[in-house]
């Protein structure tokens, strides 16, 4: 049953989100003419502004007079305290933008690609406070620099995450609690936890901090676009609990289910909690109380505890089940406005496993709130980072790798001391998955017993097809049924991957090297064969839902989310079923060259 759980990265998540339309410009207040909404935009990475497309969807600020101006910056209509926030952007290059949570404290949105010592000023950085008082060369203070270099590539689209708590203020309108930026993530890496500032950053629109203020866009220093604007504001209230009782057994209980056992202990509670729990085990309680709603809506009861339990709404089994106390075991249920009876039972039937009980409820719109005292619940065990690092040559690391929600059991993992790594399944002759930043997490190939097995990327990653990068004309891409797998060699430091492809009567090499300017992987594939079939062998670059076409030779992929770039040769874009388009280059000679950019 026991199970650890290790808090490295932390995905984009899932919460309930409010967004804002763009089809007009109607959630902002007074745009200046800089702001249009468009239908699309595309940039190469050399590109200091953007090719626009006209329609709905996208938020783009350009220059359309002299010069720009603060009166540029874009304020929102929405006013608010504590919130997540979300959205995609865009930056061309050298471009610089910033996110004002209130109006006040900004997240710095910037040109970052590439750059290896990062400060406040760059991509994801909380940008510095200032006070002309402290004296000249002293004037910036408390910037908060991103953990890491998270930041993709102008002209590609990224994403950021923001959790932000507002400050608090008592009845007299004196702070009583500073701001506090509980996380910001961008392109899914965690690059800020926990990060109070005292006061407001540079450049806010206020003098004074309060307790709401608008969502306000950095407009005066150069173009940059957005689109999948969202957010959840926390200003409902949520369900209480109060009237708490429980009744104590002892005995073997193997199920939560009370039947004839005669109760040791009765009593009244405040909040629940563990603590009234006398033996190690083999016990079994229940706690019993009155959940207050205060309106009719949509509660998420969330459950830990070691051992087995059940958790019952006016006698409705929502939660139940055998866990250990760091599982989240969640459901969610309507409820009307009133007054609910709240039952819990909760057995433990080993001698092994702290005791634990902790029940949270979260209504959208509202904080997660706990039931339980804060000394009940244990934080999740610590687990250490198992890191494999590249530092001064490339690294290889076999292990299992999820792709596609699937689990690649014939998979090695490339790291390059110039801070660029892939994951490549050797069955398949495909990348499935490359990245920037620290090389690996093998925790869980190396703690406790070792399971699943799997290694993850530390860093911003982006997701490929996973496909072998060869086809024949006017036939489907290869998979791994067509190949034959022939080992690698290392050749000037890095692997070589060989295999035979039967269907065309080829052997085939796959060379994978850093690229000139260290920006992505320069990929060759070469053909080997007596008598080659070179004229119906086509180089396959790319499975996506949609292809932008950026420059001859230049292509982005994934929703804009990285870039393709060859010797201008025509492609082939092909629908390759619902929703799906390939990219094929015909391969002219015994080899084709590409480069993967992000």
């Amino acid at each position: 049953m026991k199970k650890l759980l290790l808090f490295l990265f932390v995905p984009l998540a899932s919460f309930a989100q409010q967004t804002i339309p763009l089809t007009d410009l109607q959630a902002f207040d007074q745009p200046s003419s800089n702001w249009t909404i468009e239908g699309a935009i595309k940039s190469n990475y050399t590109d200091t502004s953007f090719h626009v497309s006209s329609g709905k969807g996208v938020l783009v600020n350009t220059l359309r007079h002299g010069k720009y101006k603060r009166t540029d910056d874009l304020r929102f209509k929405l006013n608010h305290g504590d919130i997540h926030f979300m959205m995609d952007f865009m930056l061309p290059k050298g471009a610089n933008s910033g996110i004002y949570l209130q109006g006040r404290y900004e997240v710095q949105l910037f040109d970052s690609w590439g750059k290896k010592t990062l400060k406040f000023g760059d991509c994801g950085g909380i940008y510095e406070r200032w006070d002309d008082a402290r004296g000249k060369g002293k004037e910036g203070y408390e910037g908060y620099a991103p953990r890491q270099n998270a930041c993709k590539a102008p002209g590609l689209w990224q994403s950021i995450e923001i959790d932000f708590e507002a400050p608090r203020f008592d009845a007299t309108g004196k702070k009583i609690k500073n701001a506090v930026f509980k996380k910001v993530i961008l392109n899914g890496v965690l690059i800020q936890e926990n990060i109070e500032v005292s006061g407001m950053t540079r450049g806010a629109l206020f003098d004074k901090e309060g307790p709401l203020g608008p969502i306000t866009i950095q407009g005066d220093h150069g173009p940059v676009a957005f689109k999948n604007i969202r957010y959840e504001s926390y200003d409902k209230p949520t369900a209480s609990l109060s009237n708490i009782s429980y009744t104590y057994y002892e005995g073997k209980f193997a199920e939560p289910t009370i039947g004839a056992a005669t109760p040791l202990i009765k009593g009244k509670l405040a909040k629940l909690t563990y603590k009234v729990i006398k033996a190690k085990n083999d016990y079994l309680i229940q706690y019993v109380g009155d959940l207050n709603v205060p309106e009719a809506d949509e509660y998420e009861f969330q459950t830990h505890w070691t051992g087995s339990g059940v958790l019952k709404i006016d006698g409705k089994e929502l939660n139940s089940g055998a866990h250990w106390y760091s599982d989240k075991v969640s459901m969610k249920t309507q409820l009307s406005a009133g007054k609910h009876r709240f039952e819990l039972i909760h057995v433990k039937d080993f001698p092994w496993g702290p005791k634990a009980l902790g029940v949270f409820v979260k209504r959208i719109g509202a904080h997660e709130l706990a039931f339980h005292d804060r000394t009940s619940l244990p934080d999740p065990e610590a687990v250490g980072l198992i890191e494999v690092k590249a530092l001064s040559e490339p690294v290889y690391q076999r292990s299992f790798t999820f792709h596609g929600g699937k689990k690649k059991t014939h998979v090695i993992h490339v790291g390059d001391p110039t801070g660029i790594s892939y994951s490549y399944d050797l069955k398949q002759g495909a990348i499935l998955q490359t990245w920037k930043g620290s090389f690996l997490n093998a925790t869980q190939m190396w703690q406790d017993r070792g399971e699943p097995q799997t290694a993850e990327p530390l860093g911003q990653t982006v997701v490929m097809d996973g496909k072998f990068p060869l086809a024949l004309s006017s036939q489907a891409q290869g998979d791994s049924t067509q190949l034959v797998y022939k080992g690698y060699k290392i050749m000037h430091g890095r692997p070589v991957f060989y295999y035979e492809w039967p269907a065309a009567k080829l052997g085939v090499e796959d060379h994978l090297n850093p690229n000139k300017q260290g920006n992505g992987w320069e990929r060759t594939i070469k053909l080997v064969g007596a008598s080659p079939m070179l004229s119906s062998v086509e180089a396959v670059i790319g499975n996506s839902p949609d292809v932008v076409e950026i420059n001859p030779g230049l292509i982005a992929l994934q929703g804009s989310g990285y870039y393709v770039q060859w010797n201008k040769t025509p492609a082939l874009i092909l629908q390759s079923g619902p929703g799906k388009m390939q990219v094929r280059v015909p391969v002219q000679g015994n080899s084709f060259t590409y480069q993967l950019i992000w």
